[in-house]
């Protein structure tokens, strides 16, 4: 079997020269994997190739921290409260550092009191009241700034010798009467900034609202398990009665809407007034039929007898004639009625007014309501009223009710314009008060 040589020189193939040295071949490069964690070195080597299936995780502690410097030291060290007046030297652990210690306790920015204002002898002479002598009134102020306003524990405390039981509401009207006068005093009404404005009407304190308040609280405090259900009962069903009010008047509204704005394909202005109604029914009369059959035997009675038209002066005659029997006919079904007066008693029992003009279409009397106050009045009534809880459009729009809220609308705007009028003359005064008193001043 010749070999591959021979193939060559058969082929005249010249091959490579024996002198020219082969190069190695390539050796396959071997990846090595990092070793992982928690595995020994025998045991990854005879993993081989072959990565595990399942990663290898060794629960390790927490390492331990390491510490760059040294614990700050601490020492025991004095201070002092500001809040106490006895100059106590107590001690605590602190931490010492380089910076020169705080010459102010640190938590004494928690100390915080009460502003209770003082009064004069002078002062005092105007914030008399006959049933608080000034002892009286001075322990009570003594008490507010040791307990800083906590009323509750202020009665508690409250014992004044030889003096009346006094309630928490008698304490605090009589706290906020003083301070309110006191403000009032040394600064008038009409100088005073807006803050100060406010923190006055705040001062402002109805006693026997408090009080009244209170008793509510202890009876609904001390109401039984049927009560209670009761109530929740009758709550339930003023519910409903609200829930079927707020429905009917939306009803009514949507009523009012289509009577005030009818969607008709022609114009009904003709019909509005009386004479249109009238109108309006003799055109349904005339349209019937008996009045079809009238107008036919007028219609007969004015062609001659073989069928020819008749003369212009005998058509009018003819018509003047039918007409004038129809009007007989009409007034004999139709006989006058003549009107009966009604007394006083009647017409109050069947709600009959007679007015002296009425303008044309239809109306409610709801909407008839006149108004007796004008310009920015009306506004400020119609505010005043709004804050009353009375409906600008009435419920029940009867004569009675609607002149009682004619008289009630001139009433309120009589009796804003004595409000404005009173203001106006208030502020007078009290300018001519500061000036008095700036005069005094001056001398």
């Amino acid at each position: 079997m010749s070999g591959f040589q021979d193939v060559r020189d058969v082929m005249d193939i010249s091959g490579p020269s024996e002198s020219t040295p082969r190069a190695p071949p390539l050796k396959k490069q071997k990846t090595v994997e990092k070793r992982p964690d928690g595995i020994t070195r025998e045991l990854f080597a005879l993993l081989g190739e072959n990565p595990p299936p399942v990663a290898i995780v060794e629960n390790k502690f927490k390492e331990k921290p390491k510490w760059m410097g040294k614990a700050n030291p601490w020492e025991w060290k004095d201070f002092t409260n500001p809040a106490r007046t006895d100059s106590l030297i107590l001690r605590h652990w602190e931490r010492k550092s380089k910076e020169p210690p705080d010459l102010e306790y640190r938590f004494s920015k928690f100390d915080v009191k009460v502003d209770i204002p003082t009064y004069s002898d002078g002062e005092y002479e105007i914030l008399k009241d006959l049933d608080w002598s000034r002892e009286e009134t001075d322990y009570l102020f003594d008490l507010c700034r040791e307990y800083d306003l906590r009323f509750i524990i202020i009665w508690d405390r409250y014992d004044f010798p030889n003096g009346k039981s006094r309630s928490v509401e008698d304490l605090k009207a009589r706290y906020y009467s003083v301070c309110r006068s006191l403000m009032e005093l040394r600064t008038p009404l009409n100088r005073m900034s807006p803050e100060e404005t406010q923190i006055f009407n705040m001062l402002n304190f109805d006693k026997e609202r408090e009080t009244s308040r209170k008793k509510m609280a202890n009876v609904l405090f001390a109401r039984t398990p049927e009560q209670v259900k009761e109530e929740e009962m009758l709550l339930a069903e003023l519910k409903r009665i609200v829930t079927n009010q707020q429905r009917t008047l939306e009803e009514r509204k949507d009523l009012f809407n289509r009577l005030e704005m009818p969607s008709s394909q022609g114009s009904i202005a003709g019909y509005t007034g009386s004479q249109g109604l009238a109108a309006l029914r003799e055109f349904m009369v005339n349209s019937s039929d008996k009045n079809k059959k009238r107008k036919s035997i007028a219609m007969g009675a004015n062609t001659g007898a073989d069928g020819s038209q008749p003369s212009p002066a005998v058509a009018s005659i003819s018509e003047k004639a039918s007409t004038a029997i129809a009007a007989s006919q009409k007034e004999a079904i139709q006989p006058k009625k003549q009107a009966r007066k009604l007394s006083g008693e009647e017409m109050k029992e069947y709600g009959v007014i007679y007015h002296d003009k009425l303008s044309q279409g239809i109306k409610f009397r709801s909407s008839m309501v006149a108004t007796n106050v004008k310009g920015g009045t009306a506004q400020k009534v119609s505010q005043a009223l709004a804050q009353l809880e009375i409906a600008q459009r009435l419920t029940m729009p009867t004569s009675k009710t609607i002149q009682k809220y004619e008289q009630l609308q001139s009433n309120v705007g009589i009796l804003l314009d004595t409000k404005k009028l009173l203001e106006k003359v208030e502020q007078e005064l009290r300018v001519l008060k500061a000036q008095q008193d700036a005069a005094k001043e001056d001398t």
